[in-house]
Order: C-alpha cells, then structure tokens, then sequence
C-alpha cells in the first residue's frame, strides 16, 4: 500500500480504533457470514407459485384444481426405446411408487402419482372397457403414445414437499431412469414445469459459481487501476463483499428464500459499495492533496497544527453529505418496492436496501481510521488534476444543443416505451442449443404437446342431468378443444369410454343405455384415475387438453379463447340453471400469469421507487423543480434503452427489467456526487452578497468536474467491465443482463457527465443556486 509515513509519537486515534475493531469484528463474524450465505444459496429458489398471495386469482383456480384433481407441477421422462412394452417404465413406476419410494427427511413422499402410455393402455384395453388395443393407441395418441403408436412416456406428478426439495427428487429420478432403463443419461429426455425450475436453478447457479469470481477479480482490478492502490482496491473490494455476504445472512434470518429477482441484489450492493468506495477513497485523497502534512501554502499558522486526524476529518466533512445522500436516496427507492404483493419484489427490496447501507457504514467506519495512519500519495492515484477540464469546457460550451438533442431522444425514446414486449416463455430463457431446449424439441416430436390446460366441468348433486349425457357434454367439449389450433390431444372420460355407435332407432338406444350403465358402474374407477371426482356437493369431469410449451402462446387470451368455444356447449344443456358450470385453468397458464404480473410489477415498482426518490431529490435540492431536474439524467439511461427496446419490438425477460433498478442506483450515485460538490462550488463562486450568473455556475460545474468526474468514471468502468464477464454465460437471461446493465451504467455516467453538467450550465441551474439573504440596511 503505497503511504506517507503517520507522523511519529501519535497514539492511535479512535478513528483508527474503530477501523481496526470493526475488521476485527468482520473477521470473527465471517464464518457465520459465509454459512448463511452459502445456507440461502444452497436451498431450492422459490417457485413461481409461491411469489403471489393464496388470494391470486389465477392462482385460486389452480389450487382448487389440485385440490380436487392433482398437482400440475410434474416431470414428463422418455427416451428412446421407451415403448409401450418396455419394461423400464414398469421398473420405474414399481421404485417410484412402491414402499421404498423416495421420501424427504420428515418421511413425505416426493411424488404424487407415477403414470405412463402403458398404464393408462392397460385400463382401456381391460374390463369393463376392453377397447381395441389399436382404438386404445389412438386416443392416446398426443397426449401419453407418440405419432408413431409405440413411443410413451412417463409421467411423474409432485407432491408440494417434493417441489420443495424438488433439487434432489430430479436428480433421483435421473440416477432411477439410469438404473431402471440402462441407457446413457445423454438418452434421458426431461420436460415440465419441475424441470423448468430446475433448470433455472441450475443454470443460474452455474452463473454465479462459473462468473462471479472472474467479474469479482476484473472489478477488484479496475478498482485498483483506479485507485492506484492495491491495499485501499482490497479493502474496498472486501468491504463491499462482506456487505454482500450481510444481506444473504440476513436474508437466512429472516427465513426468506432465493428468487431469480435476489439474484442480481449481490451485484447490485458490490457495485454500489465499490463506487461508494471509490468515491470516499478520491475524497480522502482531495483532503491530502490539498495539504499532506498540514502544510497549506496560503497559511503559515496551519502548518504546526494540522494532522492525519484533521486532514482525515476534514475529508469526511467532504464526503459523508454526498455518500449518505446516494446510499440513503438509494434504499429509499429500493424500500419502496415492499409494498409490492409479490414476493420475489417485497423481499428484493427490502434485503437490497440493507445491503446498501450496510457499504455505507462499513465504509465510513473502516476507510477514514485506515487512511488516517496510511494515507496515499496524490500521484499514485488516477486522477490527476485537469484531466477533466477538456470535457468539463466542451460540456459547459456546448450546453444548449447537448440539452436539446438529449431531451429530443429521450422524447423519441420514450414514445417507443409503450411497445416493450415481454417473454415468459421457456424459450426465452435458455438457448436454441441447450439441453432444456433440445429436451422439449425430441419429446413434442415423439410424444405430443407438454403445456396442459384444464377445463373442469362442474355437476351439483341437484343436478338433474344423467351421467350418459354429462359424458355426451364432456364428449363435445372435447371436440371443440381439438379443433382449437395448437392442441393436438385431449384426454376425458370419453377417452376411456367407447363411443356411441348410432343414438337413434332400437340397436343405438339399447347400445346406449348398456354404455350408461357401464359408466354408471365405472364412475369410481374414472375417480381413481382422477377423471371424475365427487367433491363438496359437486361431481367434476375433467378435459385435459395439450398445446406445445416451445409456442409463444398467450395463455391469457387462450384461456378466453377456451370459455368462448366451450361456454355455449354448457349453455346449450342448460348452464347454470341445470346445475352446469366450467372453470379453466392450468400450470402453464398460472406461470405465465404470475410471470406476466411479475414483470408488470417490476415497471410499476421501478416507477415508484423513481417518485420516492424524486421527492428525496426534492428536499436535497430544496425545491420542487430542483428535484425534478435532478431526475433528468437519472431516468435518461433507462428511457433510452428500454425505449429502443420498444421501438424494436425486442423481448425483455425478468432479468432485463431488473436492470433498471441497478442502473437507477449508480446514476442517483454520480448525480448526488456531482450536485454536491456543484452547490459548493456555487456557494463559494457566488460569495456571500452576489447573485447568481451563468460564469458563477460555469464555475460551479467545473468545480464539481474536478471532485468528482474521475470517481464516477473510475467507478463506472469497474463495475460496467466486471459486469460484461457474465456476457460470456449460456443462461441467456444472465447474458441479457450482464450486457444491458453495462450500457446503462455507460449511460448512466454519460448522464452524469454530459447531460447533468448540460442543465446545469444553463438557465435551469438557477433553481440549485442557495437563496441569498437579503442584506440588512445601513
């Protein structure tokens, strides 16, 4: 660590004290810091149904299904030669549901049901039904029995403690289909939502433990190029990783769990602890600069009586305004997200928050006391006095059109706002070439359509509607949802009940009512295969219907389309006064409902975090309008690049829209920097009785530039380079991420340092001039 020597005979000062107690502290508390930490990483992320409140509306029709039916959350397994005379998916079937099923530790079991082509074959073909084995193929056909008639698959559907240890229950499936089907875990092919989960999981844990420590050295590196020091660049560094490691041991405190929104609160509190860093590091270095040992060039008086210790303090009356004001601007927005219903942003929030000011005070505690006894040399920083002045010049030269072709893009921008389009689907989320991806792609070609959609048609007891014409009904529900485009196989009651040949004259009607008591007799074993259920004063028939989960499909508008063609059938039997109701749900539909919400929620949550830290910015500028120019470059980045977004009707993911929140902290970061150290320079340039021109805020910019430009450039580069290590990921949305939050904080800084100085300069810095006093008369 490069120093000046602390002058000799000082005893420690308690701000030295306090650094060396609070590393201290650290040290001891880091093994409890990294156990709860890795204890959040190493538990299962939430699943996307318990981001929303029981009272979700989509998520009430679900569960009411899975209470009555099953659970949709389920593993569709097949390879090749996973025929219907295959003994692999009867092995299976035997170790999966058997005694010596697989259970977690508190002896729940981890599956609901184990199903397969076979299985459901065997009850067609045998009494009473005693289909024809070819008849029995071809209804199944699309949704259990490949296009070829041979090709089945298993079917695995979850209990909820095996989607909460749903980690290990795939991996045991995976080691059982390798044991019982004695092919190369290559051949596996896996599917559904279980897998969905897992996969993200997964891959995003591959991100952080392939990306993370590369990002985190590249950050440290830049940090030091910046700083010129390799021990303050540590420091920093730990600093900022150990307030990283606060926030997920506080998150295991407070007994929440992992969501693919906490995955970006790591990079969100190291960048902002680096920059945070960096900047309290450049005022420290500002202070000695200005006198290394007390010795002021203009005041001989201060040159016995200035030391570390004043030097030090003196920096702090420099930085701590404009530090607290862009760490605590920073978690006001960040806090206002609890509001939200859905948990993945309520628990974002509020946990980000804390690890932004968790750096604050860290930083604060540890930095000055260590700087106080190892200061560093002026030249063994980056910054080096007039490097900014050119740009400072340019800016404050050309300030009129900067503001008029800035403010006319993002008008343009924000016009083309509107179009953003979003993208839940499994497709967006992962590659054309990767394993998830390909798995889908061989088992909708083998076996069918894996998005199921539900339509229970619900009988009360008073019903007077005979069980011959309720299958009639779910006959013709059947039949309009195969003629919907994009479903390919339904499967009912009907599929496991032979047609009625003819429904006139004697041999129709006498076949008929044969039939009518066979489903009479049979209606328990249709229960047992959760078919039909008599439930709470209501008998329910079940129509399963398959769409392709690779298809960009609308399931919102899908399940309209779904009351549309289905509605008129109950009408035309009699609706509701005849006891007749239907209601529509799925998984599918659920996830992408509560997907669609999420991504909403997270534009609505950002526009408030926005109005909380404008309202902030206004007291800070000590006006209306003050605060609201101030907001101008902090919402520049996100206008520009989400606007083009919309103009190119490109696809954002989760992951894209959270970089907003990001990059709105680095820019309130720089904005609050600059704007401090521009009211100084105002107040010094103006004078006590003068009143306020546009050379005094020339001035005032210029000032500003030189305490700050190259702590946010520094800090910039730092964090937009280590973020652009996880472009490299084949998780496509850490990608998306990873290169969108390197052009906003690009941005971001271009707002600080070009379009801030901008509107400064010019007749809008009149509202942050300080109001003079009037003088008194003489």
């Amino acid at each position: 660590m490069n120093d000046i020597p602390n002058p000799t005979g000082q005893t420690p000062s308690r701000l030295l004290l306090l650094s060396l107690l609070t590393l201290l502290a650290i040290a001891l508390a880091s093994p409890w810091i990294v156990s709860g930490a890795l204890a959040v990483l190493g538990v299962d992320s939430t699943t996307p149904m318990e981001w929303v409140p029981a009272t979700f509306p989509p998520r009430e029709a679900y569960d009411q299904f899975v209470r009555e039916f099953e659970s949709g959350d389920v593993v569709v397994a097949s390879w090749p030669g996973c025929t219907l005379d295959s003994q692999a998916c009867v092995r299976f079937i035997e170790a999966a549901s058997g005694p010596n099923a697989p259970r977690n530790t508190a002896g729940s079991p981890w599956f609901e049901s184990v199903a397969s082509g076979s299985t459901l074959l065997a009850r067609l073909t045998e009494p009473p039904l005693s289909l024809a084995r070819k008849t029995a193929i071809q209804r199944l056909k699309g949704v259990l029995i490949g296009p070829d008639g041979q090709t089945t698959c298993l079917i695995i559907s979850f209990t909820r403690e095996g989607l909460t240890d749903r980690k290990h229950a795939v991996a045991w499936i995976r080691s059982m289909l390798l044991q019982t089907a004695a092919t190369s875990p290559a051949d596996f092919h896996l599917a559904g939502p279980v897998i969905d989960n897992v996969s993200v999981d997964e891959a995003s844990a591959a991100s952080l433990r392939v990306y993370a420590a590369p990002a985190g050295l590249v950050i440290l590196l830049l940090t030091w190029w910046s700083l010129r020091s390799l021990g303050y660049a540590v420091l920093v560094f730990l600093i900022s990783l150990t307030c990283v490691g606060l926030s997920f041991t506080f998150l295991n405190a407070c007994g929440d769990r992992m969501n693919p929104v906490l995955i970006v609160m790591p990079v969100l509190v190291l960048t902002l602890g680096v920059s945070g860093g960096i900047h309290l590091v450049n005022y420290l270095v500002d202070a000695l600069e200005s006198d290394p040992f007390g010795n002021t060039p203009h005041t001989s008086a201060l040159k016995t009586q200035a030391t570390p210790q004043s030097l030090t303090m003196r920096a702090i009356a420099m930085g701590w305004l404009p530090c607290s004001l862009s760490a605590g601007t920073t978690a006001v927005g960040l806090f206002s997200l609890v509001v939200s219903e859905l948990e993945p942003i309520r628990v974002f929030g509020f946990h980000a928050a804390f690890g932004v000011l968790a750096t604050l005070v860290l930083l604060f505690m540890i930095v000055p006391g260590i700087f106080e006894r190892w200061p560093l040399r002026r030249r063994a920083t980056a910054a080096t006095p007039g490097n900014d002045a050119p740009l400072a010049s340019n800016v404050i030269r050309h300030a009129t059109p900067i503001v008029v072709v800035v403010t006319a893009a993002m008008i343009a921008a924000a016009i083309g706002v509107p179009g953003i389009r979003t993208s839940v689907g499994i497709d967006t989320l992962f590659t054309p070439e990767s394993r998830v991806i390909a798995d889908y792609r061989w088992l909708e070609r083998m076996i069918g359509p894996l998005a199921p959609v539900e339509v229970v048609v619900r009988f009360t007891d008073a019903s007077p509607v005979r069980p011959a014409q309720r299958l009639e009904i779910v006959r013709a529900i059947g039949t309009t949802l195969a003629e919907i485009p994009g479903v390919t196989g339904v499967l009912s009651a009907a599929t496991f009940v032979p047609e009625f040949a003819d429904n006139s004259g004697l041999r129709g009607a006498a076949r008929k009512a044969i039939v009518a008591r066979k489903l009479e007799h049979n209606l328990v074993r249709l229960s047992d295969m959760k078919i039909v259920r008599e439930m709470d004063g209501e008998q329910l028939w079940r129509v399963t219907a398959r769409t392709s989960a690779l298809s960009d499909i609308n399931y919102a508008g899908f399940l309209d389309l779904l009351r549309k063609r289905v509605e008129p059938i109950v009408a035309a039997h009699g609706g509701v006064t005849r006891g007749i109701s239907a209601n529509y749900t799925g998984v599918m539909p659920l996830v992408q409902s509560i997907q669609t919400v999420l991504l909403h929620d997270l534009f609505t949550s950002f526009l408030s975090a926005c109005v909380s830290i404008t309202l902030v910015m206004m007291v800070v500028g000590r006006g209306v309008l003050a605060g609201l120019i101030s907001m101008l470059p902090n919402v520049f980045p996100m206008i520009l690049l989400f606007g083009l977004f919309g103009w190119t009707r490109t696809s954002l993911d989760i992951g894209s829209v959270m970089t907003a929140s990001i990059a709105l902290g680095m820019a309130i970061d720089g904005t609050l920097h600059f704007l401090t150290f521009f009211r100084r320079g105002l107040a010094h340039a103006a004078g006590d009785d003068a009143i306020d021109t546009a050379a005094q805020r020339a001035a005032a910019v210029r000032s500003a530039f030189h305490h700050s430009a190259s702590a946010l450039t520094q800090s910039a580069i730092a964090c937009g380079l280590g973020m652009l290590v996880f472009a490299a990921s084949s998780f496509a949305p850490t990608r998306r991420f990873a290169w969108m939050l390197a052009l906003l904080i690009a941005a971001a800084l271009a707002g600080d340092l070009i379009f801030l100085p901008a509107l400064l300069t010019g007749p809008l810095g009149r509202y942050f001039t300080p109001k003079q006093r009037p003088l008194p008369r003489t």
